[in-house]
């Protein structure tokens, strides 16, 4: 696996951000998240299509026998935290992290692989993987999806809940009872069978969905052992990414509150001199700190750098969680009341960090798995 440099780094962070600055400004998130007249609300297609295009963000991850860069995940934590401090609507974490990290580790078992892989690191498609109702961590008792083989193969029947950026998908990767053990399936989300309804969401740049199964042709991508190890593991991957996507915000929000606090003047002084934004800023900054620590140990150990990648991964996303959230919460104090308006940028980032708060797992949960692997329950 290749190691992007320090320079390397620094022009990838600076590609994407320029594309998300050019492309996606803050009245273009809202008209594509919130516009209900929006083609597919919380996907913006053209900014996806420059960043698989022209900077190559899909192919970062991909191994390089299947036509990526082989970079690992510590690039991919580059582009999510440039995609974070913009919010921008663009499936990153759900389709090139989560779907297509469970697609490569069977793809041997898919007849259609490389044309699949192929269109998705060129952006012609997007996938979604819905593995577990609610979005939550991996749980066998959380499977609600039930596969009958036929002589034609096999047949998904079901429905689950919140499948991140799943309307939109073109390819779905299923998770599914066969035969009494938990397989993953691929299909086409226009396949027969397959319904699927946009969810009320609360932050509009991350859409979900509910997939209805009503016997759906798919193929089976898992063998006859269990699947659970490559489920997680894609999981945790997954946390790692997205933690780097809230340092991402999480600076933009420090960022937001310090400009205010610096021009913002009440009894002819900014009101950045007084004690208390003073503290609340400190906070800000010391949290971010912490978080953006977690999410590059997370991201390392993919990478080989560190071990015990599994760990690290519920740490980075229970502590970046709180980080985003506490910070959100800060940013609209700072602003007083007109972090409440509908106008302002404060309320879009507190949107996003309570659903990220809950996305495959809320911070409670990994304390409590990050506990039972240090055996301290």
């Amino acid at each position: 696996m290749t190691q992007l440099s320090t320079d390397e780094r620094q022009q990838l962070a600076q590609s994407v951000r320029a594309a998300c600055d050019r492309l996606v400004p803050e009245a273009r998130v809202r008209a594509v998240a919130y516009d209900g007249a929006a083609p597919q609300r919380g996907f913006d297609a053209e900014l996806w299509k420059v960043l698989c295009g022209q900077v190559g963000v899909t192919a970062i991850g991909l191994p390089e026998h299947l036509g990526g860069a082989g970079y690992g995940a510590s690039a991919l934590g580059v582009v999510a935290h440039e995609l974070g401090r913009t919010l921008a609507p663009v499936p990153f974490v759900a389709s090139t992290v989560f779907a297509t990290g469970l697609l490569v580790a069977m793809r041997d078992q898919d007849p259609n692989a490389d044309r699949r892989l192929t269109e998705l690191v060129e952006g012609k498609r997007t996938a979604a993987a819905a593995v577990t109702d609610d979005g939550g961590l991996w749980q066998r008792s959380a499977v609600t999806l039930a596969a009958t083989h036929t002589g034609d193969g096999w047949l998904l029947e079901g429905t689950i809940r919140h499948v991140l950026n799943g309307a939109a998908a073109d390819d779905l990767v299923v998770a599914a009872i066969a035969e009494g053990e938990p397989a993953v399936f691929v299909l086409e989300s226009t396949a027969h069978g397959v319904s699927k309804e946009v969810e009320n969401v609360l932050d509009g740049t991350r859409p979900m969905a509910t997939i209805t199964f009503d016997r759906a042709p798919a193929t089976r991508l898992s063998g006859d052992g269990p699947v659970d190890d490559v489920i997680v593991r894609n999981i945790d991957l997954a946390l790692a990414v997205l933690s780097a996507e809230q340092v991402g915000a999480c600076e933009r929000v420090l960022e937001i509150a310090t400009e205010y606090a610096c021009t913002r003047e009440q009894f002819d002084r900014p009101i950045g001199s007084f004690q208390a934004i003073k503290h609340k800023c400190a906070d800000m900054l010391v949290d971010l700190e912490w978080a953006r620590s977690a999410s590059q140990a997370a991201l390392e150990a993919f990478d080989g750098v560190v071990g015990e990648s599994g760990w690290r991964a519920s740490m980075a996303k229970a502590v970046c969680s709180e980080a985003l959230r506490d910070a959100t919460h800060a940013n609209v104090q700072i602003h007083g009341g007109i972090g409440f308006t509908w106008e302002d940028s404060a309320h879009l980032y507190m949107r996003r960090a309570r659903t990220d708060e809950v996305l495959f797992g809320g911070p409670a949960q990994h304390w409590d798995r990050l506990a039972a692997e240090a055996k301290i329950l």
